[in-house]
């Protein structure tokens, strides 16, 4: 496996599959919550509700719910990469951290679409040096704009292996998707556990996480 900087991609691939063979039914089975449930919600406000502003309500919680779902799959990522028992409750974790995701997601969407229409390359570096924030925000607990610096400053001088991981999980998760979908189901955990393990890697974990 190439790289430039030494970032140990392929073992980050093997960390994800041996992971999830050995958390294999709750590892799919968080991963069908954090799809399902604000699918769920969002089918729901459709069948069930009849104002606008009932939707636009309902949609208001969709996005809370999927972003504090969203924020539990990757501290149970964090969790296993740091050799501890997640709990399937720890997809709640975010629940009080919600808006920060969603803060800086709106953050890095902007940043991303203005550089891929400036000159496409720095649309793609943002995209590459702030792949983390999410692991970021469920580790140090920080505001959506310090979450942003911290991945940027934990990823400088590692773009072309990011790019070269980005490529290589595009890859594992396009062949989930042809395989009607459901493969998905196995490639998008390896691919959060693979992140997980680099993320670690470029930021050690400094101060021990509370088990439970």
């Amino acid at each position: 496996m190439p790289n430039t900087k030494g970032l140990p991609l392929g073992d980050a691939v093997h960390f994800g599959w041996a992971t999830l063979q050995k958390h294999f039914g709750f590892l799919v089975g968080v991963t069908l919550a954090a799809w399902g449930i604000p699918v769920v919600i969002e089918a729901a406000s459709r069948m069930v509700l009849d104002s606008d502003a009932q939707h636009f309500a309902l949609w208001i919680i969709g996005v809370a719910v999927a972003a504090t779902l969203m924020l539990g799959v990757f501290k149970i990522y964090l969790r296993l990469r740091d050799g501890e028992r997640p709990a399937f409750e720890n997809l709640m974790d975010g629940a009080q951290r919600f808006y920060v995701w969603i803060g800086a997601s709106i953050v890095l969407t902007v940043a991303v679409t203005l550089g891929l229409c400036l000159l496409v390359v720095p649309g793609i570096v943002m995209m590459l040096r702030l792949m983390f924030v999410g692991f970021v925000i469920v580790d140090d607990r920080v505001g959506p704009i310090e979450a942003l610096q911290r991945s940027w400053d934990v990823t400088r001088g590692y773009a072309l292996d990011l790019f070269l991981f980005f490529i290589l999980l595009c890859g594992l998760n396009f062949l989930g998707a042809i395989c009607l979908g459901v493969g998905l189901l196995v490639t998008a955990p390896i691919s959060g556990l693979a992140l997980a393990y680099i993320y670690r890697i470029l930021k050690p974990r400094t101060v021990p996480a509370a088990v439970g």
